[in-house]
């Protein structure tokens, strides 16, 4: 039943994400939602990477104009086990849970982006390079993804992906956002020179010190000789002038992702960009 209802979705869809990716033991979104999802099982020689999550909008064509794309890493807990656990969880969550395109909020979560979401059995994002190189050059060619505006964000372990990736695909990101990371990842942190970067960690964190991202970002600041516009909310940021932004909320929470995911000030600060 699970497998037909998703081969209904993708006969009524005008979305151009390949049919012959989809793992049809998956079940679909409701068809009145404004995209579509596949979840796609790979294993990538050499890679931690075993396969990834897409959301492409329905809005999104061969047609249409190139959409930007944001690539969501996960956290530690959801390492290994099934692909398809990325999609319970923070942003996947938002964007799946609601057909609804009522808010501003909603309309840029599931119309404007298309999001990758990729999935690790083990160790660490930042060890996948050339998987993600091969999934983010897949979707822009399959899918109408703009090579100019590709986003990265993550937390806990993947906001250490998304340090680690940065520091490694500058040529890729457009601009990045990592949550309550640290440092493990990075490579060369002159590549991170001229990279957009909004970094958010609480000041009390009890799983990620606080001090992984503030140590990051002196680091950078000096190295660069350009501040870090500070705050202590997302949505007390102003985000329409800095590229460069760190926010530290206090709070002993580890949980310094739902204020940035659900803030629709971070999604127009990530469109302002390209590369």
């Amino acid at each position: 039943m699970r497998s037909l209802l998703l081969l209904v979705t993708m006969l009524f869809t005008t979305s151009i994400v390949s049919a012959q990716q989809i793992d049809t033991t998956r079940p679909s979104l409701d068809i009145a939602h404004p995209g579509v999802l596949v979840t796609i099982e790979e294993d990538f020689p050499r890679s931690p990477i075993d396969g990834y999550n897409l959301y492409v909008p329905k809005s999104c064509k061969k047609s249409s104009k190139k959409y930007p794309i944001i690539v969501f890493l996960h956290g530690g807990r959801l390492v290994g086990g099934d692909i398809a656990n990325v999609l319970n969880f923070d942003l996947p969550n938002a964007i799946l849970e609601s057909p609804s395109m009522e808010s501003e909020l909603e309309t840029l979560l599931k119309d404007t982006f298309i999001v990758i979401m990729p999935h690790i059995k083990h160790g660490e994002f930042y060890e996948g390079e050339t998987a993600m190189r091969s999934i983010i050059d897949r979707v822009i060619q399959n899918d109408n993804g703009d090579p100019e505006r590709v986003y990265l964000t993550g937390l806990s372990r993947g906001g250490y992906g998304t340090w680690g990736l940065a520091s490694r695909m500058s040529d890729v990101f457009a601009a990045v956002a990592p949550i309550c990371g640290g440092s493990a990842g990075i490579t060369d942190y002159n590549n991170l020179e001229g990279v957009p970067i909004w970094v958010t960690h609480n000041t009390e964190d009890n799983v990620v010190p606080y001090r992984a991202s503030d140590g990051i970002v002196k680091r950078l600041e000096k190295m660069f000789e350009t501040p870090f516009h500070q705050s202590s909310s997302i949505e007390s940021a102003n985000y329409e002038k800095h590229p460069l932004i760190f926010t530290s909320r206090v709070t002993k929470s580890h949980d310094a992702w739902t204020e940035m995911h659900s803030s629709v000030h971070f999604y127009k600060w990530l469109l302002r960009f390209s590369k």
